[in-house]
């Protein structure tokens, strides 16, 4: 049986067309300055043993791909395969892709440019969106590590189905107008 993609769920085009704006762009990218000083200056609790480091040279992970359509399609046979599949993806690799998830190509596009921006930042710049312990810019998860500590940073929001601009108002709050298309896309992207 073959399944067509679903339709996008999304498209408004002024959104897409946005251009990033100024505190995400070209000086505050071409301005940003490490956290840290030279290698040598690494704390020895973000130094991790050779055998544990990351091989570059290790097979690329085959994830295995999860087609919405499927699990929409109604058929219980079908339907019990893909959740055969997004069971042993969960219990082997942790993870899995999903494809036909009528998500807009353009907004995630967009969601990962703004992040790639966001990301960008001063260090300073970004610590203006920390947060509590659920929401909030994090820069470590050190909390939970003592030795070997991962080199994090996230951007995370809460779900509030009753305050759909809980994105938009925090990130303008914290940064200025500057940040509220920034805020659109993410909550779009977050919530739809």
């Amino acid at each position: 049986m073959e399944y067509q993609p679903m339709e996008c769920s999304y498209s408004n085009n002024a959104l897409m067309s946005q251009k990033p704006n100024s505190l995400l762009t070209s000086k505050a990218k071409n301005d940003q300055h490490p956290i840290l000083g030279p290698e040598s200056d690494i704390p020895s609790q973000f130094i991790w043993p050779d055998h544990e480091k990351p091989c570059f040279d290790a097979p690329e992970l085959e994830a295995p791909t999860i087609d919405m359509a499927v699990l929409l399609s109604g058929d219980p046979l079908v339907v019990s395969k893909a959740a055969e599949l997004v069971n042993e993806a969960c219990k082997k690799h942790g993870l899995f892709l999903v494809s036909n998830h009528g998500v807009d190509s353009g907004l995630l596009d967009r969601a990962h440019e703004y992040m790639n921006l966001f990301f960008s930042l001063k260090h300073f710049d970004k610590q203006k969106a920390k947060g509590e312990i659920s929401y909030g810019y994090k820069n470590s998860i050190a909390s939970r590590y003592s030795s070997k500590l991962p080199w994090v940073e996230s951007l995370a929001f809460r779900y509030c189905p009753d305050v759909q601009d809980i994105v938009v108002d925090y990130l303008v709050k914290m940064f200025g107008e500057d940040m509220r298309q920034f805020g659109y896309v993410k909550s779009y992207y977050q919530f739809h």
